[in-house]
C-alpha cells in the first residue's frame, strides 16, 4: 500500500514536470528533445498501465499552448511553474526520493533561468526579483544543493556568513569583500563600488603574486617609488609620476594630446572648464578612463538587479553576474 502511494506522488510529480515539458516544447518538440523526456519517464510509462495516454498528454499540450499565450503577454504563469515544482520537491524529499528530488532538482533551475532571463514573467505574479531569490535559495536548501537557506549568505569556515561585496568582510583582507561561489561557498575578492563611487574613487584591483586587492595608484605590493595600476588590461607595478601622491586619489593625465600629461585629483576641477569634475569610467578591464563632466552627469557605469554588473579589475563576471578571481578559476554559477 504505501509502495502504490509512493509511486502515486511520484506520477503527480511527473505530470508536473511533462507539463513544464510541453510548455517549453519539449513534447512534440525536435527529436532531441523528444530522446530526453523518453529517457526521463519511459519506465513510468510502462511501469504503470494507464496512467499516460495520449488524450492526457494532448490535454497537458493544449493547456500549456494557451499558458503560453499568457506568457507572452507578461503573465506570471512561468513563476507559478516554479512554484509548483518547489512544492513537488519538499514533498519528494520528505519522502526521501533522491533520484525524483533531483530530476525536479533540475528542471527547478532550468525554469528559474528562464525567469532571470525574461524579467517580465515576474509581471502580475506578486514577486519581485529579491522575493523569488529567497524563496529559490530555501528551495536548494531543502534539496541541499545549498548551505546557507538565506540568499544573502555564503559558506565559509564551517558557518553561513553574509555576503558583503561593497563592504569588507571580517573574514577578508583589506579591500576585499566575501563573495559567493556556483556551490554557495564564500571565497573573498575585490570590493566592488557603488555607482556613484566608480565616478570618483579608483575600483581596487588584485593582485597574482599576492593574492589580495589594493587600491589603485597606491603603492600596494610594489617597491618604494612605485604604485599599483591597471595597464593594458594587467595589474602591474610602474613608477610613480613626478608629482603624484600615491594615495589612491590622484591620476596622471591630460585632457588631450595637445597638453603634457599631469597628476590631477580625482573629482575636482583639474583642467576641466568652470562647473565640471573630473570623472572616472571604469569596467573589470581596461584601466580607468578620465573625463570632464558635471557633478551629476551619469556615467557609463550601470547597474540593475537583472543584469550583471562589472566587475573589479583582476575578476571576471560568471553568467549570472557573480564576480570571479580568475586565480580560482573562471567558472559558471547558478545562484548567489
Amino acid at each position: 500500500m504505501i509502495q502504490h502511494i509512493r509511486i502515486s506522488r511520484q506520477l503527480i510529480f511527473v505530470n508536473k514536470i511533462l507539463f513544464v515539458f510541453s510548455l517549453f516544447g519539449l513534447i512534440g518538440a525536435p527529436h532531441t528533445h523528444n530522446i530526453r523526456a523518453k529517457r526521463y519517464f519511459f519506465p513510468l510509462f510502462i511501469a504503470i498501465d494507464g496512467s499516460f495516454t495520449e488524450v492526457k498528454v494532448n490535454e497537458w499540450k493544449g493547456a500549456a499552448s494557451n499558458n503560453r499565450n499568457q506568457e507572452e503577454d507578461g503573465s506570471a504563469f512561468i513563476v507559478e511553474i516554479l512554484k509548483n515544482l518547489g512544492a513537488d520537491l519538499v514533498d519528494s524529499v520528505e519522502y526521501g526520493d533522491d533520484e525524483l528530488t533531483q530530476i525536479l532538482l533540475s528542471e527547478i533551475k532550468d525554469v528559474w533561468r528562464r525567469i532571470v532571463n525574461n524579467p517580465k514573467s515576474l509581471v502580475n505574479s506578486g514577486e519581485t526579483p529579491e522575493s523569488l531569490g529567497i524563496y529559490m535559495a530555501k528551495i536548494l536548501f531543502i534539496a541541499k544543493d545549498r548551505h546557507c537557506e538565506s540568499p544573502d549568505e555564503t559558506f565559509i569556515n564551517g558557518k553561513c556568513f553574509p555576503i558583503s561585496t561593497r563592504e569588507r568582510s571580517e573574514h577578508c583582507p583589506e579591500n576585499m569583500g566575501l563573495y559567493d561561489d556556483e556551490k554557495n561557498e564564500g571565497f573573498c575578492e575585490c570590493l566592488e563600488l557603488t555607482k556613484e563611487k566608480a565616478k570618483s574613487e579608483l575600483r581596487p584591483i588584485y593582485s597574482n603574486e599576492t593574492g589580495v586587492c589594493y587600491r589603485q595608484n597606491t603603492q600596494g605590493p610594489c617597491e618604494n617609488g612605485e604604485w599599483f595600476v591597471l595597464k593594458n588590461t594587467y595589474p602591474r607595478c610602474e613608477p610613480v609620476p613626478d608629482g603624484c601622491p600615491t594615495d589612491g586619489r590622484h591620476v596622471f593625465w591630460n585632457p588631450d594630446n595637445s597638453t603634457a600629461k599631469q597628476c590631477w585629483e580625482i573629482w575636482t576641477r583639474g583642467p576641466c572648464d568652470k562647473g565640471q569634475l573630473l570623472h572616472l569610467e571604469q569596467d573589470s578591464t581596461e584601466e580607468p578612463q578620465v573625463y570632464c563632466s558635471y557633478r551629476l552627469a551619469e556615467s557609463f557605469f550601470t547597474y540593475s538587479a537583472l543584469s550583471f554588473p562589472p566587475c573589479p579589475p583582476g575578476t571576471l563576471s560568471n553568467y549570472v553576474g557573480q564576480c570571479i578571481g580568475c586565480s580560482r578559476g573562471c567558472y559558471g554559477a547558478f545562484i548567489g
